[in-house]
């Protein structure tokens, strides 16, 4: 008797286990925090959660990201790769302006996606390569960062690139 209830409940684990969406096996809605979108981000893509959100194409993230986009940050390395992509959820000029004012505010509303593919690629195809993107954004510099507001065309250009992680860091410890 006592075997075959640890046989269930080895089961029922593994079963939530594989129910569970991989690479956010933890994620909680925005309803969950009352509004609160620091407590959001923090607890789906904070320090603890690092690593959880890894070698998945970023539409997973677009999928349950809550918040609104509002502009964001594109960086190409070497001439010919995509490396990284920063998520605001304020508007472009708010961005501009805290970034003139050096704010570490500006931490506290964006989300960086780190290394839009991993870095043991075995086909080429798969990377997000400078040419194939800037079809879809022309503004993007084939070496630096460009910021731009957000267009939801966007999530159809790099959604099915894989991401080492998306991270959220961002400390209240930083304003003091």
């Amino acid at each position: 008797m006592k075997k075959s209830i640890l046989f269930l409940l080895a089961v029922l684990v593994c079963m939530t286990a594989i129910a569970r969406k991989p690479g956010y096996a933890d994620y909680k809605p925005l309803s969950a925090f009352g509004g609160d979108t620091v407590a959001y981000l923090d607890y789906n893509w904070g320090i603890q959660a690092m690593g959880t959100n890894s070698n998945a194409p970023l539409q997973q993230f677009f999928d349950r990201f809550e918040l609104p986009i509002r502009s964001v940050d594109f960086t190409c390395v070497n001439g010919y790769v995509l490396a990284s992509v920063r998520f605001y959820i304020i508007p472009y000029d708010s961005v501009v302006k805290l970034k003139e004012e050096r704010a570490v505010l500006l931490n506290k509303c964006s989300l960086f996606s780190m290394y839009v593919y991993p870095w043991e690629v075995k086909n080429s195809e798969d990377l997000p390569d400078y040419e194939t993107i800037h079809r879809s954004i022309p503004e993007l510099k084939e070496k630096g960062t460009v910021l731009l507001p957000w267009k939801e065309e966007y999530k159809e250009v790099i959604g099915r690139y894989l991401v080492q992680d998306v991270q959220f860091n961002w400390d209240e410890s930083w304003e003091k």
